[in-house]
């Protein structure tokens, strides 16, 4: 029983972070804000989260948990690994390009973590974890994935999708590195064109 009221309080103080982030900059917050947003007192936020830092690992270690929850929910009790990875794309999809909210906790966690080098550890590792799970779906679905008629998407489709590929490239190698060939990329996405 104590534990699990240690877990809701925890839980309480996350989501009030989540929306300082939503509102504004990592930096522009500071423990009182969030103990301020979650209703409690800064030495009960202290008792969770010792400092800064400890409060933003604390939301990394749970936004990826959520998002993991999320995404095994999503692809739970489908048969097919196509279905698998069609459900899978569309949930990161919807889960980070159209929650807004998500997007700004997200980029605020980036930005921090460019700061803080025990931050920008676990980014790395929840970009690499990320990274495990799509080449998972691609390894099983690429041989169950239906035709695509590369006629139905319209030049301002295909401009956007290579947009967000080139924009958020650097990013990726930036947080994750792969050691990403450039020229590779851009034959790559000329290639989803032709």
């Amino acid at each position: 029983m104590k534990q699990h009221r240690a877990r809701a309080k925890r839980k309480q103080i996350l989501d009030a972070l989540k929306r300082c982030l939503d509102r504004e900059a990592y930096s522009y917050i500071s423990l009182q804000t969030v103990a301020d947003e979650a209703g409690v007192s800064k030495g009960g936020l202290r008792y969770h989260f010792p400092d800064k830092e400890a409060l933003f690992i604390g939301l990394i270690q749970d936004f990826a948990s959520e998002i993991e929850k999320e995404h095994l929910s999503a692809i739970s009790g489908l048969d097919m690994d196509r279905d698998k990875a069609l459900v899978s794309t569309l949930y990161g999809i919807e889960r980070f390009v159209l929650d807004k909210r998500n997007i700004k906790v997200f980029i605020n966690l980036l930005l921090y973590g460019l700061e803080e080098k025990r931050i920008m550890k676990l980014m790395r590792e929840f970009f690499r974890n990320h990274l495990m799970v799509y080449q998972n779906i691609v390894t099983r679905a690429k041989e169950h994935m239906p035709h695509i008629d590369r006629e139905e998407f319209d030049l301002r489709f295909k401009a956007r999708i290579a947009q967000m590929i080139f924009l958020s490239a650097g990013l990726m190698e930036e947080v994750d590195p792969i050691e990403m060939d450039p020229s590779m990329l851009t034959r790559y996405v000329i290639s989803l064109f032709e």
